[in-house]
């Protein structure tokens, strides 16, 4: 505002020295001309000497006019560009904010951890104006677990090939937890260059995501649009996207634990409710027909043995009801070892279904086991004994879990009426063992015979604290 005034008080005295200084000027040569130079000189000798002075006195005049405006122009065009500068930059912090603000409402709608990171990527290119995004969630041995991306194709991830290791630059990020930010990042000491059929890539900005101070991931950015580097404001606006993107992830995981225990506690009430009500019921209607059975006469042979079918038949079905109340109470086991999870279950098995279970878990199996390798071995075992209680009648079956060299093999075996592995087609349980076997890197082989029972082998791989196998 002062700068308006200042250059309107110029304008002013330009203005007032333009109509005073000619007038002042002419008025001096005329008193000069008529009371001096006339009668020294003469008529024609002062004429000529009045117009002399006169034309280097406007010459002067001009000359010190349009310098004056030159430097006001001058001045005038570069406040205009400062003007228009700050005017570009305010409306670049404006979309910057705007983007921050639709990032954040985005992130508060989700609540799926996969779709929450994937989104996270993609809405991080606008924050900061980048061409690609990559959000990496590493191990505890420092070696890439996840690395998700946005703006490559999937042909172009599958051209790159397998996810970085996370040894160069991306490495940094996890270790000081704090924002990244490079012209060219192959100018780095850390870099170690790209894979064959990589996007070139320069500008760099990497940001930690941190939650009450540990890393849940690291973002990055890459080739800021329109070239250049990214800025400061990049920077700070993408560590308040990440700021927002931790609390997205923990909100996603804590929805996720709050599912798994409505689902979990309904099912306990379910099992509850059939254990104490349903189940109960016919086991006492069961007493009832068994006692019946017993007052009848001689004659009643045939009325004793209908009476006996109904009782076999109540058995099987509390024996079902069983076996299903141990199919919805399942053994939790996200801070247990696989010895003391496996055995409950096992008693569980053997107390719910009337079938005896023996269990043989080495001393070394939790050694160095990973939570997604131990739950895949519990749920498999679990998915397994669930079987042999609903359909293999069987009075007898097993469990052994050893350890050889990098794998975990787990065995359960049964006595029941087997099944033609050739002709039948797998039902839901062998289906969900070897989905949860496969997730966790391992295999499943299965062996049945007709009549002579099932036996099942599971190898999972043991992860060393490197994260190798």
């Amino acid at each position: 505002m002062a700068e308006v005034t200042r250059r309107s008080g110029y304008s002013r005295r330009i203005r007032a020295t333009a109509l005073v200084l000619p007038g002042i000027l002419l008025s001096v040569l005329i008193a000069l001309d008529h009371f001096l130079l006339q009668p020294t000189l003469g008529p024609t000798t002062g004429h000529l000497v009045v117009l002399i002075v006169g034309l280097a006195g406007m010459l002067a005049f001009s000359r010190a006019i349009f310098a004056r405006l030159t430097e006001l122009h001058e001045r005038e065009q570069e406040q205009s560009a400062r003007s228009a500068g700050l005017a570009r930059d305010l409306e670049r912090r404006g979309r910057a904010l705007q983007a921050l603000n639709e990032a954040g409402l985005a992130l508060a709608a989700e609540f799926d951890p996969a779709a929450i990171l994937q989104k996270i990527v993609d809405l991080s290119r606008s924050v900061a104006d980048a061409r690609y995004a990559a959000i990496g969630i590493f191990d505890e041995g420092g070696d890439v677990r996840e690395f998700i991306t946005s703006g490559i194709t999937a042909e172009e991830r599958a051209r790159i090939g397998p996810l970085p290791r996370g040894r160069g630059i991306l490495g940094l990020l996890p270790q000081g937890k704090h924002p990244l930010r490079l012209r060219d990042l192959h100018e780095h000491p850390a870099s170690v260059g790209f894979p064959a059929n990589h996007p070139p890539m320069r500008s760099f900005l990497g940001v930690p995501v941190l939650w009450r101070g540990e890393s849940v991931g690291n973002l990055y950015l890459t080739e800021k649009l329109g070239g250049g580097e990214f800025t400061l404001e990049d920077q700070a606006a993408l560590v308040t996207f990440a700021a927002q993107a931790a609390i997205a992830i923990e909100n996603a995981r804590l929805y996720t634990q709050l599912e798994r225990v409505v689902v979990l506690e309904e099912r306990q009430r379910i099992g509850m409710d059939l254990h104490d009500g349903a189940i109960q019921s016919l086991y006492g209607i069961g007493l009832l027909l068994e006692d019946a059975a017993a007052r009848l006469g001689a004659e009643g042979d045939e009325t004793r043995q209908a009476i006996d079918r109904a009782v076999d038949r109540l058995n099987a079905t509390i024996a079902d009801l069983r076996s299903y109340v141990l199919g919805l109470t399942p053994v939790r086991t996200s801070d247990r070892s696989l010895r003391e999870s496996i055995s409950e279950l096992a008693g569980q098995v053997a107390s719910n279904a009337l079938l005896d279970v023996a269990t043989e878990i080495g001393a070394d199996v939790d050694e160095g086991l990973d939570s997604a390798t131990r739950e895949a071995t519990f749920f498999v075992v679990a998915d397994a004994l669930a079987n042999v209680a609903r359909h293999a009648r069987a009075r007898n079956a097993s469990v052994r879990v050893t350890r050889d060299r990098a794998a975990l093999v787990v065995e359960i075996e049964d006595d029941g009426v087997g099944f033609d592995t050739s002709a039948r087609v797998e039902g839901l349980g062998l289906r969900n063992m070897r989905q949860r076997a496969f997730s966790a890197g391992g295999w499943i082989t299965v062996e049945s015979v007709p009549g002579h029972g099932t036996s099942i082998r599971v190898e999972l791989p043991v992860r060393t604290p490197g994260g190798v196998a």
